[in-house]
């Protein structure tokens, strides 16, 4: 019933969005869908709790000033700009301000928070530029109630193909509510993430492939991403592999294992980079080890006074290490104290 009730909602908000003079309409652009898998990073955090609005226009800053609580010291996520016609700039940024706003909601009424963000909007923007973005809310939001039905009929599941046809109905909903100029500027990077995805599940499923052979096809599948998204796929892809690894280490894994799971997830090159890393800090911990037991022999000297050791100490540190390894060195036995207090 609550599900019935928010599209219900959703519906008239639209309704009311729409029911106003619109100067040159423009193309709609949607919010992010759900993800086939957890590739991306969910949209940053909403606005600031005092917005500055252009003077020459009426601003209902009282309005936008009154936020939830949970938006204190945050500021609107993105820009709504027009070109030197006035005309509304299709771009991501559009999104990101709608889903800034939208996030108050079930902190407060959706009819409050879309009340808000079409205050700003008309603060923000001259004509026709105002009325495109107006427009091209009612759109979001009519994206937003059907993707809810969407997702009723296309319940996510661990089943690769059950993934790929959720995805294509999602691709397919964006399709036949937006025109390519906004559907490419909301969409496109989400797509390509979520395809890469699905792609590196298919190569990691694939029975008929040995963990090098994975770890290539991971390897040429990274390399095709946009530069814009590498570093977001990076990212990801260490934490899952921080997860699995531990996972792993915990069931008494071998090194062979954590290196056919590095490929499977990373890629064979990734995978030769942790393994250099590997060796690089089994090497420190051995010099490590081998100083402060030296260390510990010369604090434990009854022969020598505490000058002496601190003397004896400073010249082995400087035997062992040099100066960038001695501040990290510093580092490591500042910590050794507070574990020890």
């Amino acid at each position: 019933m609550k599900v019935i009730a928010l599209l219900l909602l959703l519906a008239v908000t639209v309704t009311l969005g729409v029911a106003i003079d619109w100067q040159d309409p423009v193309e709609t652009q949607p919010d992010q869908a759900q993800r086939v898998a957890p590739v991306r990073a969910p949209s940053p955090a909403p606005t600031q709790t005092s917005v500055r609005l252009p003077d020459p226009r009426p601003s209902p800053v009282a309005t936008i000033r009154r936020l939830p609580p949970s938006f204190a010291g945050t500021q609107v996520d993105g820009q709504l700009r027009t070109d030197a016609s006035g005309r509304l700039i299709i771009e991501n940024d559009i999104r990101r301000v709608f889903d800034y706003f939208l996030a108050s909601i079930g902190e407060e009424p959706l009819e409050a928070s879309v009340t808000r963000l079409r205050h700003y909007i008309e603060a923000q923007l001259p004509q026709p530029g105002e009325g495109q973005a107006l427009q091209l809310l009612a759109q979001y939001l009519d994206y937003k109630r059907q993707l809810l039905l969407l997702e009723q009929d296309h319940v996510q599941q661990a089943d690769l193909n059950a993934m790929r046809e959720r995805l294509q109905a999602v691709r397919q909903l964006r399709a036949q509510l937006f025109d390519d100029e906004v559907h490419q500027a909301f969409f496109a990077l989400d797509e390509t993430a979520d395809s890469f995805t699905l792609e590196r599940l298919a190569i990691r499923r694939d029975s008929t492939l040995d963990a090098a052979a994975k770890g290539a096809a991971i390897d040429r599948l990274q390399s095709s991403l946009p530069p814009e998204l590498q570093d977001a796929m990076v990212i990801q892809l260490q934490s899952e592999l921080r997860e699995q690894t531990r996972a792993l280490q915990a069931r008494g894994a071998t090194p062979a294992d954590l290196r056919r799971l590095r490929q499977q997830l990373v890629g064979n090159a990734a995978t030769a980079r942790l393994e250099r890393f590997d060796l690089k800090r089994q090497e420190w911990q051995r010099r490590l080890s081998s100083y402060q037991k030296e260390k510990s022999r010369i604090e434990s000297s009854r022969g020598l006074g505490e000058a002496d050791k601190r003397a004896a100490i400073a010249r082995l540190a400087a035997e062992r290490f040099d100066e960038n390894e001695r501040q990290r060195l510093e580092a490591v036995e500042q910590l050794l104290v507070i574990k020890q207090s």
